[in-house]
């Protein structure tokens, strides 16, 4: 009977989560739940079945701090005991065990941290605290050290044996409450599905989100590298990061403006939080496009970035969001109007010939909305470039990208049974550079947003279902249409738009068209926190030009290990 206990009906009990969300202040001297984690989709369920949006942090900026994810999990908790909330027995286990695994910014009653202790440590030393190795807790200091492993066997039709194996270590920690710190290095080798390969051999040999690797037939080897420091500029309001990782904006599976599936950057990230206001600052150096990797050892080309964004909540539904994003055609050094932190200016000094004309610059609008308890909607509009008197023609100028999505939580009454659909357009010539390629929106010889560049729209529909507290099983399918051919007609993220083929008309999928349907199931057992046994299969066809490449299968199981799972769901 507990587990139908799932609707969040108690009005009342809700608005106090709400406010109580609002009032839990912004992270600081933090450190970052990765990507891909079960406490992103937590998050998203209580959210949404609640009914009222945090306000606390921005939920448009990815990756969450452990501080404010902590927080607010820990409100739903105590609102669950004390105030009427209800909630399930696995969403009940799921809060338990995210507070578990970022223990440390969470303290109970009595005063002991929230990690989990251990039953039966090993050697006295080693998982003293159920989700860590190595736990070390002192006055002015706090450490965590934990394995990295991926080890995964497959077979692909028609393509034989496949893999990956990832053997590395993560360290996190805080040192006098004043700095917060991440390091994860890991050695890694994978033999990819064919449509991969075919995918890094259109983007110059690149491994699809990840810096330099070395390629051997579709056998890739690269070194896993991601690490940050974080510091509290003015306490509960502002914080730095500065690192090598990757970072996202939106609400989606896709963003279309900045995306955790291209290789992560070096970067500066300035967060701040005032009431129903929060703004971001993202600085990050770049790859520029080049052909260095296919041609050996060499000092790889540079250029630079900046993102701000504004997110306001008006009220317990709704939230909005604007963005900017700029790309600088140098490669010699950081330009000093990239650190202005208002948003608007590059856009403003552009149009005054006060800076580069040569400049990528880009705007977009991004929301979320709660309409009904359980349902979520959301979207995002980035725009590149628009001939206003002549939109929704096939202008070459209107050079846009659309996202709109759906999420729907405990589908048809059936407990933590959660389904997402969302729908991305890319109209040609988006992203690309007009006259210098340095600036088009690129990074590591890959799309800096969607990972399947312009020319092209896709439906992505998901199902997530956790029948019992370790066990999810998830579903993706994507049905997608492109316009392949070259760079001219507007496909592609390296060409120019000023080196177009001819007059101003180019259609959505202008080009030899390309039809692709891609369908992954995967379910994950975890065995202990953050250890998971998983397998499943993989389903890929595609047709270009009216030529199908056959159906593409791939079937899968392996061990993770405090890392989250690889989806190839581009291609």
């Amino acid at each position: 009977m507990a587990l139908l206990k799932t609707t969040y009906t108690l009005r009342a009990a809700a608005m106090l989560l709400g406010l109580c969300a609002t009032a839990i202040p912004v992270a600081a001297q933090n450190t970052y739940i990765n990507y891909g984690s079960e406490e992103y989709d937590l998050v998203d369920r209580l959210e949404t079945r609640s009914g009222y949006l945090i306000s606390a942090f921005n939920t448009a900026s990815k990756p969450y701090s452990r501080k404010d994810v902590v927080d607010f999990l820990a409100e739903v908790q105590r609102a669950s005991r004390t105030r009427g909330l209800v909630v399930n027995d696995i969403d009940a286990y799921n809060i338990g065990r995210a507070i578990s695994i970022s223990g440390e910014w969470y303290t109970n009653s009595s005063g002991e941290g929230g990690a989990i202790e251990s039953r039966r440590p090993v050697l006295r030393y080693f998982y003293k605290k159920q989700p860590d190795l190595l736990h070390i807790d002192k006055d002015d200091f706090f450490m965590v050290v934990n394995p990295v492993l991926y080890l995964q066997g497959g077979y692909e039709k028609d393509g034989g044996f496949r893999s990956i194996n990832t053997r590395g270590v993560e360290v996190r920690g805080r040192i006098a409450d004043r700095v917060g710190f991440y390091t994860m290095l890991a050695d890694n080798q994978e033999k990819v599905p064919a449509y991969i390969d075919e995918w890094a051999t259109r983007h110059r040999g690149q491994f699809p989100g990840e810096h330099y690797s070395v390629k051997n037939g579709n056998n890739y080897d690269f070194f896993l590298a991601r690490g940050y420091i974080d510091f509290a500029l003015w306490r509960d309001h502002v914080g730095l990061t500065f690192g090598y990782d990757r970072n996202q904006i939106g609400y989606g599976i896709r963003s279309l403006v900045i995306s955790n599936s291209t290789a992560p950057a070096t970067f500066l990230r300035l967060r701040s939080q005032w009431g129903d206001f929060s703004y971001e600052n993202l600085y990050t150096e770049l790859v520029s496009n080049n052909t260095v990797l296919l041609s050996g050892d060499g000092l790889l080309p540079r250029k630079y970035a900046s993102i701000h964004q504004l997110n306001y909540t008006p009220n317990h539904w709704l939230n909005v969001g604007i963005f900017e994003s700029t790309v600088f055609a140098k490669q010699t050094g950081v330009p000093v109007e990239m650190i202005v932190p208002v948003i608007g200016y590059q856009s403003l000094a552009k149009q005054m010939g006060i800076g580069n004309t040569v400049n990528n610059n880009a705007w977009g609008l991004q929301f979320k909305v709660l309409p009904l308890s359980g349902l979520q909607l959301y979207g995002q509009l980035y725009i590149d470039r628009a001939d206003w008197s002549a939109l929704g023609s096939a202008s070459w100028k209107n050079q846009y990208a659309a996202q709109l999505g759906v999420k729907y939580f405990n589908v048809a009454g059936v407990p933590n049974l959660d389904a997402q659909a969302e729908f991305n357009i890319i109209r040609p010539f988006t992203y690309m550079a007009q006259e210098d390629s340095i600036t088009s929106f690129t990074h590591y010889n890959q799309p800096l947003a969607h990972p399947m560049g312009n020319n092209y729209a896709e439906l992505i529909v998901q199902l997530r279902y956790q029948p019992v507290p370790r066990l999810n099983i998830t579903a993706r399918a994507i049905v997608s249409k492109r316009g392949a051919d070259s760079a001219q007609i507007g496909n592609g993220i390296y060409g120019l738009s000023d080196q177009r083929m001819a007059g101003d008309s180019y259609p959505m999928f202008s080009g030899i068209v390309e039809k692709g349907i891609f369908g992954n199931l995967n379910a994950a057992y975890e065995i202990r926190p953050n250890i998971y046994v998983e397998a499943g299969g993989n389903y890929f066809r595609k047709n270009s030009g009216g030529i199908s490449s056959g159906n593409n299968l791939f079937l899968y199981a392996g061990l993770r290990w405090n890392i989250s799972r690889r989806i190839y769901d581009i291609y």
